[in-house]
């Protein structure tokens, strides 16, 4: 059986986080889930809190339990000290203290006698600790602003939310949703054991996967457009880049010919990585994302596979080429690329609601591809390249009995559409579709 090793990290934590309470290690969200933001409290309204629990912390970060938790509703009372009008949820739920992810909701209504005034709620926990400390979780932050900020300017955000994410997760989490079997490696940070396990329960093999005690997680900062759904991103390597030649040498003794690896720009020493695996004859898959300056230099391009690239991925690598004509955008782009980079198999351009292009070849011949983009709702782009990339090489190995470039189609329609249903929702790892979706959506079409 073909396998597909994913040597990558973890970039972001799932839970939601607001400015109501601070997280901590027992706690995993909590959120006041109506009224909605901005909108105001009124006595005798109901007030609906909802909030995630996981009690028992792994044996391998600072093991312990919660014993207590209080939901606190009180008023703001400026640098006095606040004002508790009552205590909304008393104690740990008993089914949260069995070691798994339980989300609770608490509707409580807000006493008639309240006065007017600004109120707020927040959270007293008790946890018992084995190693005598409690960790805050400082985590990936997605903010909706109503376009994307420019130099110099500053916006009021419409939203906030934490979610789980990361190229090297979500490209496993796609993966394994349309059917295959994927083998994740890399260090995740002390601040993400639960992410470890989220993406095990999701048909990720989570074998050749790490927690460091004493780093912080990846993160990375995302502004998402209200207008448009568009989104841009700034990263935080965390423990991405604590990843060593070393262990990636020790993961590759167990895969060989045939096999493939997935990598992006987000870990260090990805050159050397993909070095390693070329020689020991795996197929290398590269979404160079996030593309640096330079970056022609530090990975051996001649090793590449099949290479996925947005627009302005491509446009910046012509131009790192030494490309000088104007416009070539498209499959022009693509077909000077593959020129250049003349031991490839194919190259994939995704052009965002203009769909995408592909030119592959195998032997003398060569192909076009374009794939229209479908028009849907769109929501969210965070995930949707990520979801692309883990489909298309799913159904590009399911095929490989199918002749070469009949492989390469069929590949792209199912990621086309894989990721069209991504858009429509919000988030990167919990927009990725299941291949049941994905298969009615194409049936339907």
């Amino acid at each position: 059986m073909v396998k597909a090793l994913f040597l990558l990290a973890v970039l972001c934590l799932v839970f939601i986080q607001t400015t109501y309470a601070s997280v901590f290690s027992q706690l995993q969200f909590i959120k006041i889930s109506s009224p909605k933001s901005g909108q105001d409290l009124r006595a005798g309204q109901y007030l609906t809190v909802k909030y995630v629990m996981q009690p028992l912390i792994k044996n391998n970060v600072s093991a312990g339990k919660a014993l207590k938790l209080n939901i606190n509703f009180h008023k703001r009372t400026g640098n006095k000290k606040q004002q508790q009008v009552a205590i909304i949820s008393h104690g740990c739920p008993v089914s949260a203290k069995e070691n798994k992810y339980v989300t609770y909701t608490k509707k409580w209504k807000i006493p008639k006698s309240t006065k007017p005034g600004s109120y707020a709620v927040d959270f007293k926990e008790l946890v018992q600790l084995r190693r005598g400390q409690i960790t805050a979780i400082e985590t990936v932050k997605s903010f909706t602003v109503p376009h994307i900020c420019l130099s110099g300017e500053t916006l009021s955000s419409t939203d906030y939310v934490v979610r789980a994410g990361g190229k090297g997760a979500n490209q496993s989490i796609a993966f394994a949703k349309a059917g295959g079997r994927v083998y994740h490696s890399g260090n995740f940070g002390y601040d993400a054991v639960w992410i470890k396990d989220f993406m095990s329960e999701n048909g990720v093999d989570m074998t050749y996967s790490r927690v460091r005690e004493n780093e912080r997680n990846g993160r990375a900062f995302i502004q998402v457009s209200k207008e448009t759904g568009d989104n841009c991103i700034v990263l935080y390597p965390g423990t991405n880049g604590t990843y060593t030649v070393e262990e990636a040498a020790t993961v590759l003794e167990s895969f060989g010919p045939g096999d493939w690896i997935v990598q992006q720009n987000e870990i260090s020493h990805g050159g050397d990585i993909m070095k390693l695996a070329a020689e020991k004859g795996l197929n290398v898959f590269f979404n160079p994302a996030p593309l640096t300056k330079g970056i022609l230099q530090e990975f051996p391009f001649d090793k590449v596979t099949i290479l996925v690239v947005n627009e302005h991925e491509a446009q910046a690598l012509y131009e790192e080429l030494g490309g000088s004509k104007k416009d070539v955008v498209g499959l022009d782009l693509a077909t000077e690329l593959l020129r250049n980079f003349d031991k490839m198999q194919g190259i994939v351009i995704t052009l965002g609601g203009a769909g995408v292009v592909a030119r592959f070849k195998q032997g003398d011949q060569t192909q076009d591809f374009k794939v229209p983009s479908r028009k849907v709702n769109v929501k969210d782009t965070t995930g949707a390249g990520d979801t692309f990339v883990g489909y298309f090489l799913a159904a590009f190995i399911r095929a490989e009995k199918e002749e070469y470039f009949h492989r390469v189609e069929v590949a792209l329609q199912e990621a086309n559409f894989a990721s069209s249903i991504a858009v429509q929702r919000e988030g990167s790892m919990a927009s990725v579709p299941s291949i049941k979706e994905v298969h009615e959506a194409m049936h339907d079409q």
